[in-house]
């Protein structure tokens, strides 16, 4: 099957009319080349948006609530014991500290607060004192409140929905065939587990990936064919930011054709997801080509830093969103 301006056309609209690529044809639009089909593949994408989504930009912000405190050794990751990095390192904050974070964020623009913490799973004291911190938010904002708070049980996840927790994280990061070359100390069916739990306790999803960690475009696809089962609410697309001290630090750079395919294509398989630009993108696309993204299958933005490294200016940010057409 040859990829073809007819083809991509044909594919959107089975998507809009609420029908699915397959994973060939997924791995076909990757393999787009040239101006004329890579520009159309974006535009596809950014109608297949709007035909499931508003023109209403999704802006989440977080903080790092527990840093540089986790046993795992994902290759990516700053926060890993196992590496010497710059992190900073620090317990769980006190919840005023979280609570006045939330507030300052409303006030930016944000709709969606996260609480992150680094670590495999809080122990059973972190999480007792988590549980009245979302209850506040709840109460004290009008944020949606989420958490990226490590491993999950059944009862876990029924005590933060009780709390008032609106969706949880937890990032597949790769495909399953890739992801022994980035964590060895936990299995990717233990990340998928989670993912199954949330479903069972009924919590909203956030789960998406790293793109450019060495992985190669089948891995890219594999990674959302892993996710589709699951329908996740939000997919973020985190792009590597190679950190000084971990093992992908000299991990080369993926180009920005490759980063904006991925997006697209991502759009295809999850019509109905947030597909929400996060870590990285302001190292790895220009201002230009974060607008690309915007208009060619993302419509959100994780905004006012990262876990640990800074971002756009909450207002670039804004504007930029305004100049692909959204609104917030």
């Amino acid at each position: 099957m040859a990829l073809t301006l007819d083809l991509i056309s044909d594919l959107k609209e089975r998507v809009i009319e609420g029908g699915e690529i397959t994973r060939e044809e997924a791995c076909l639009l990757m393999s787009v080349e040239g101006t004329d089909l890579f520009e159309a593949l974006l535009c596809a994408a950014h109608d297949i948006t709007l035909a499931y989504h508003s023109k209403r930009a999704g802006l989440c912000s977080l903080i790092n609530a527990k840093s540089y405190l986790c046993a795992e050794d994902c290759g990516f990751c700053a926060q890993s014991v196992r590496f010497e990095t710059s992190a900073a390192r620090y317990e769980l904050l006190e919840p005023d500290v979280i609570i006045a974070a939330a507030k300052k964020a409303e006030e930016n623009g944000a709709q969606n607060f996260c609480i992150v913490t680094s670590g495999g799973a809080l122990s059973d004291d972190e999480f007792e004192k988590m549980l009245p911190i979302i209850r506040r938010l709840k109460n004290e904002t009008k944020l949606g409140i989420d958490g990226s708070l490590g491993f999950l049980t059944a009862e876990r996840v029924t005590q933060l929905k009780a709390a008032g927790l609106r969706r949880f994280n937890s990032n597949l990061q790769t495909s399953r065939e890739f992801y022994p070359e980035i964590v060895s100390t936990h299995s990717y069916d233990k990340r998928i587990e989670t993912l199954e739990l949330l479903r069972e306790g009924e919590l909203e999803m956030c789960s998406g990936g790293i793109l450019g960690m060495g992985e190669s475009a089948e891995d890219r696809v594999n990674m959302v064919f892993e996710l589709k089962r699951f329908k996740p609410e939000c997919l973020p697309v985190n792009i590597l930011n190679p950190r000084p001290g971990t093992p992908l630090e000299q991990v080369t750079k993926l180009s920005s054709e490759e980063i904006l395919k991925t997006i697209a294509v991502y759009r295809f398989v999850l019509p109905q997801s947030n597909i929400k630009l996060s870590g990285g993108r302001e190292v790895n696309l220009s201002q230009l080509e974060q607008e690309q993204a915007l208009r060619g299958g993302a419509n959100g933005l994780i905004v006012g830093g990262y876990l640990t490294t800074g971002a756009n200016p909450v207002k670039q940010d804004l504007e930029m969103l305004k100049r692909a057409g959204y609104e917030f």
